[in-house]
């Protein structure tokens, strides 16, 4: 019987044969003759097979995305690609580039950071400077500050070439918060326009409220309701997360944090109820009540 590395290399030669079969060419896999020598090309986190090879081929890269995805799977890896920044030193075939791609090399030198949802841009102007040195953090902050980014700054995983510049980061993110939000807003944000991004805001300083005050989807989603029904009676919405909505009625002038899907998901779609008040006690729980008596027992039940 033959073995699974036998079968396997049959099935990936008749494989072959089909494709040069069905297009009747014997340069079906040969580079195209714009093929971008010497420039990068990112794979980016959560990128899908079918975008990579589109942007392949918009690029100049290959010549069809969809030979690229069915030679892919007939190495078996047709889920999961190799990220970063890769760039060719020569033209390659499409069997060599995708050889390439899976193997994970040659890549070309690049950072990585890794936003965590809730970061406020103080903390993401750390993580991006401690990666890439050359950008200032004082010349992050004014990037931010010009573009209105705070808020916008996706919290995801980023490559960043060494001869990225703080605007184009900063941009950056906030393509990814265009990208990664698609869906959630009932009319598109893109492009991101400061318009939009007015029309938008006081769901996104909600869902950056949400995102400091509770951890699980589902006590999101009832928190927003219970600030929401706060702020419809005229109450103070007195979160921790933003010590001068104690003083001040109504959300703050701007978000506290960047957050992500979840938390944005709920400042929309809040789940409607009774409760008036809530804590997270000491297991880490959600605990909510419908009057200030209610509240006090929780307090002195699940904080003392």
């Amino acid at each position: 019987m033959p073995s699974r590395k036998t079968k396997n290399f049959l099935g990936l030669s008749i494989f072959i044969l089909v494709i040069i079969f069905v297009y009747g060419v014997s340069n079906i896999f040969d580079a195209p003759s714009n093929f971008p020598v010497a420039k990068t090309f990112l794979i980016s986190e959560g990128e899908s097979i079918k975008s990579v090879s589109l942007r392949l081929k918009q690029e100049g890269y290959i010549n069809s995305p969809l030979l690229f995805r069915v030679f892919l799977s007939g190495y078996n890896h047709d889920r999961k690609l190799q990220l970063g920044y890769y760039q060719f030193s020569k033209t390659l075939t499409l069997p060599a580039l995708v050889h390439t791609i899976i193997s994970g090399g040659p890549k070309y030198p690049y950072g990585k950071i890794t936003i965590p949802e809730g970061s406020t841009d103080k903390e993401i102007v750390i993580i991006i400077n401690k990666e890439l040195p050359n950008l200032l953090e004082k010349n992050i902050l004014l990037q931010i500050e010009k573009q209105k980014a705070t808020g916008f700054l996706f919290p995801e995983t980023y490559y960043l070439v060494p001869s990225t510049n703080e605007e184009q980061i900063i941009t950056r993110m906030q393509s990814m918060f265009v990208k990664k939000t698609e869906g959630v807003f009932t009319e598109s944000i893109s492009p991101l326009t400061e318009e939009k991004k007015n029309k938008i805001l006081d769901m996104v300083i909600m869902a950056s409220i949400l995102q400091g005050e509770a951890k699980l989807k589902e006590d999101m989603k009832i928190v927003s309701g219970i600030l929401q029904r706060r702020i419809s009676m005229g109450m103070a919405i007195q979160v921790d997360v933003a010590p001068e909505t104690y003083k001040v009625r109504g959300l703050p002038k701007k978000p506290i944090n960047n957050p992500g899907v979840v938390a944005l998901d709920a400042a929309i779609h809040p789940t409607i109820s009774e409760y008036l008040y809530y804590i997270s006690g000491k297991d880490g729980k959600m605990y909510y009540a419908k009057t200030f008596a209610e509240h006090k027992k929780n307090i002195q039940k699940y904080l003392k």
